[in-house]
């Protein structure tokens, strides 16, 4: 099976789904924002609960912490991450996040702790083995790559679960 073909019709689901949620104009500046933070996380495990059970050729899951054997642990792990960030994001384009601030802050500690943390600190910390192969003769690393990880993924990730517990613990 291809399963960037599959990643495909995932990524156009989500892609009609949330145009959806967004027509109906019922989120706030914030909720937007604070949405578009679990997206990444939508993007980045499009295919992963699905090969980890379904695909015997698949090494595993490795990303920040979590590091994942072949096998049912990846779409229980993975596939709630999945969910949750998907149900996050549709509630705060919603306008319904009432009742799941909490739930909300206790996934994006977990998300914040176990990936976003890690990934940037891992950066950080070896500067010169990051880098970002942009096609065949640009090649980006250290510094542009920490701030490009800070500004799409692990700040959008700490910004939510600052948010989250703000709205969670004081309303």
């Amino acid at each position: 099976m291809n399963w960037l073909h599959f990643a495909y019709i995932l990524c156009g689901l989500y892609v009609v789904w949330f145009g959806f949620i967004l027509l109906k104009k019922k989120f706030t500046r914030p909720l937007l924002l604070f949405g578009i933070a679990h997206v990444p996380y939508l993007l980045i495990n499009l295919v992963a609960p699905f090969r980890g059970i379904m695909d015997p050729n698949y090494a595993g899951y490795s990303f920040g912490l979590l590091d994942l054997p072949q096998g049912p642990l990846v779409p229980l792990v993975v596939g709630s991450i999945v969910i949750a960030c998907l149900a996050i994001v549709s509630k705060a384009w919603l306008n319904q996040m009432e009742r799941l601030w909490k739930f909300s802050f206790l996934v994006d500690l977990a998300l914040t702790i176990l990936i976003a943390g890690p990934v940037f600190i891992g950066i950080l910390l070896d500067l010169d083995g990051a880098s970002i192969q942009l096609g065949e003769f640009l090649t980006l690393s250290g510094y542009v790559v920490a701030l490009i990880i800070l500004g799409l993924f692990s700040g959008p990730t700490f910004y939510a679960c600052y948010y989250s517990w703000k709205k969670a613990f004081w309303g």
